[in-house]
């Protein structure tokens, strides 16, 4: 007898167990642009202004949690070297989820779940959960499917 389908991840309600990242590909379906939003994101938080030119620059980048080195962007190595690592990056009056969305950007979209997130951002983890649990997407964020 054929296995019925899994249900489909629209159909599964989050837990505090299931993992959140930041989907790629609904900020290129939405028609934002995540490289302008990390772009004011540093900026806001910087002295200096980003130059253009430097944003496609590709640098090496250590993971401070694996040790890893891996190639990115220089925009991306602002935000994860000098942008995520101040003060005032995440702090007690930042929105909830724009504190969610900096947590996953400064990991490098290292999924986590509503406890991994409440750890970083000082926030309840339910209360994470029940933001990020609803039908509308907020900054792309959105569970990681079962099967990745």
């Amino acid at each position: 007898m054929p296995k019925p389908p899994a249900p489909s991840l629209n159909l599964l309600k989050p837990t505090l167990e299931t993992r959140f990242h930041i989907d790629y590909e609904w900020w290129e379906r939405s028609g934002h642009d995540l490289r302008l939003e990390i772009q004011r994101l540093c900026e806001e938080l910087s002295e200096e202004p980003l130059e253009d030119t430097e944003a496609d620059v590709i640098v090496d980048w250590i993971d401070p949690e694996t040790g890893q080195v891996k190639r990115v962007d220089r925009l991306t190595y602002l935000l994860l070297s000098l942008c995520s690592q101040r003060a005032d990056y995440i702090t007690e009056r930042t929105p909830l989820i724009e504190a969610v969305f900096r947590a996953l950007l400064a990991t490098n979209n290292r999924p986590m779940t509503a406890v991994e997130l409440a750890e970083r951002i000082g926030r309840p983890a339910d209360v994470i959960l029940r933001a990020l649990a609803g039908r509308r997407v907020y900054k792309g964020i959105r569970p990681l499917p079962e099967d990745a």
